[in-house]
């Protein structure tokens, strides 16, 4: 801050009285606003959003010039863009963002929103025919008539990248170890070469196109690798330009015999856990950190359609080699799906942890709960020791007594799992000893619930949402350590132990997620429209159950 205020002085001429006065413009930007290579923002944007600031706090604002010499005395070498189509192009500043804790970008969203709901129904109906599989393109009503619905979902995107890890370094790959394998005849340690470098294009490829965020990119791109002479059905689709084409080529035929020797398919299994967990870091890089609704949608309905992507891509491949591959993307899949489902309920729990009323209430009622009845029956069936029981018990009654944020939640439960687990650390046996722990945990966890259901207790569904957030973040930590103890990535421990996503205590769609936090707050309820949570078998409300 003294620096920008120097600069002023120096640069511009400004007495010391007056940059003074600019001390809280100067602040606001500091607090709201964040250097970051690959995004822009609008000019006229930040500009809305600083008289808005003004407005609020009864400050005299600058004129549109002066304000840019303030952003440009707080962030140092900004540079400025015109982008856009011939006629429709606004200048953007490049290199800055909106910091993710940022209150603007509720209100951005809030605005797009409104703008959204204020659209003649028939213009909606009209973009909603061309949407795309990656669920942008609905946005596009956002626009105003004169941008398209293109141009809309472009924009969207840039305004997404801030939430997502665009500065992920993709990790190398292991090379593949043949043994003792003897390639067939007409088959070279050339080919495998080739096989290496082609599949580490392509896979850099993907991450570039998931990275900008144009999901509908990828079933063409898999297209192009696993069935390069297959027509494309819609005509031709330009991938993007960091798709190259490599030096060297395999035929199809190659291909498909290579991937059916043993150590290649093992050593491409390999590299698609690296490659999907990396992709599920650069999506969602922290679970709890609030994202928009839109991009959360976006996320889902990609997930939705790898498999079938997949699926149509390799049709002309083996069955074992189709059922490895696919095996992987369907762990990748169901990754995204829990992920957005965890952001989600942690977003609907922040506002009961937020509310001093309710979070008392919970006190009171959890007073009430006999824990001493809780543990003579969970003993039998978990065998806990009760000295741990108990003062986990007290830890959560203190947690919940100091107001604690969503975040100081968060370092309690890695706390108990570091406390649980840590007698097994670099044992064989840590992995089984992780499930056991899933296990009691929502063991006990229910026969809390179950006390509070049988006492009508008022803030029940506030405890209920509660808990569905901590079992879901306690399989989501557990599934972290364990990967961390074998060496594997998340993406690897999902799919070797398939069996734990039975586990996931996420029973819930996200409509009835939003219901239960209406009734537990109607006023502090999320504002924006829920994702329905994409299952195989049907939903069913509490009032089914």
């Amino acid at each position: 801050l003294e620096m920008a205020i120097e600069n002023l002085q120096k640069n511009e001429g400004i007495t010391s009285h007056k940059s003074s006065l600019l001390n809280s413009h100067l602040q606001w930007l500091l607090d709201n606003y964040e250097t970051a290579e690959g995004v822009s923002l609008p000019r006229s944007s930040l500009y809305n959003h600083y008289l808005r600031h003004c407005q609020e706090h009864k400050l005299d604002p600058v004129n549109a010039a002066s304000f840019g010499k303030l952003i440009r005395s707080i962030f140092m070498g900004l540079r400025t863009r015109r982008l856009g189509t011939r006629g429709n192009s606004k200048y953007h500043y490049y290199g800055i963002r909106l910091k993710p804790e940022s209150p603007l970008n509720r209100l951005q969203e809030d605005t797009q929103y409104m703008a959204m709901r204020q659209q003649p129904i028939h213009q909606k109906q009209r973009y909603r025919a061309a949407q795309k599989m990656d669920g942008m393109a609905e946005s596009a009503s956002n626009s105003t008539p004169h941008t398209t619905p293109e141009q809309s979902v472009a924009a969207q995107c840039q305004h997404h990248q801030q939430f997502i890890d665009v500065t992920h370094v993709f990790p190398e790959f292991p090379a593949p170890d043949l043994g003792n394998v003897l390639l067939q005849e007409g088959f070279t340690l050339n080919d495998v070469k080739t096989l290496q470098v082609l599949y580490r294009r392509h896979c850099e490829a993907t991450l570039d196109v998931v990275m900008h965020l144009q999901f509908h990119y990828i079933e063409k791109l898999w297209q192009s690798f696993w069935s390069p002479k297959a027509p494309p059905s819609d005509g031709p689709t330009a991938l993007p330009a960091s798709e190259e084409e490599p030096e060297g080529t395999l035929p199809k035929d190659k291909l498909i015999i290579l991937c059916k020797y043993e150590p290649i398919l093992k050593w491409m299994r390999s590299c698609d856990h690296i490659l999907y967990q990396a992709l599920v870091e650069i999506l969602i890089p922290d679970v709890l950190r609030p994202v928009p609704s839109t991009l959360t949608q976006a996320i889902r309905n990609f997930a939705k359609s790898l498999e079938g992507w997949l699926m149509n891509a390799m049709s002309e491949f083996p069955p074992q080699v189709v059922q490895t591959k696919v095996g992987v993307v369907s762990a990748f899949a169901q990754t995204l799906r829990r992920y957005t489902s965890l952001n989600h309920l942690a977003q609907a729990a922040r506002a009961v942890l937020q509310n001093t009323s309710q979070i008392n209430q919970m006190l009171s009622d959890l007073n009430r709960v006999d824990f001493a009845n809780v543990q003579e029956q969970a003993s039998w069936v978990c065998q806990c020791e009760e000295g741990m029981v108990q003062k986990l018990e007290q830890d959560f009654k203190l947690t919940l007594q100091q107001q604690s944020s969503l975040d100081q939640w968060a370092s309690w439960l890695d706390n108990v799992v570091t406390q649980v687990l840590k007698h097994h650390e670099g044992s064989p046996s840590f992995p089984k000893a992780a499930r056991q722990f899933l296990l009691k945990w929502s063991f006990y966890s229910s026969m809390v619930i179950r006390d509070l259901t049988l006492r009508s207790a008022a803030s029940f569904g506030s405890f209920h949402l509660i808990r569905l957030l901590y079992d879901e973040y306690m399989f989501y930590l557990v599934e972290h350590r364990v990967a961390q103890a074998t060496g594997e990535t998340p993406i690897a421990v999902m799919g070797e132990f398939g069996d734990l996503t039975s586990l996931s205590p996420t029973v819930l769609d996200k409509d009835d997620i939003g219901e239960l936090a209406t009734e537990v707050d109607p006023e502090r309820a999320l504002g924006e429209p829920l994702v329905k949570r994409e299952r195989s078998e049907p939903g069913y409300s509490l009032q089914d159950i």
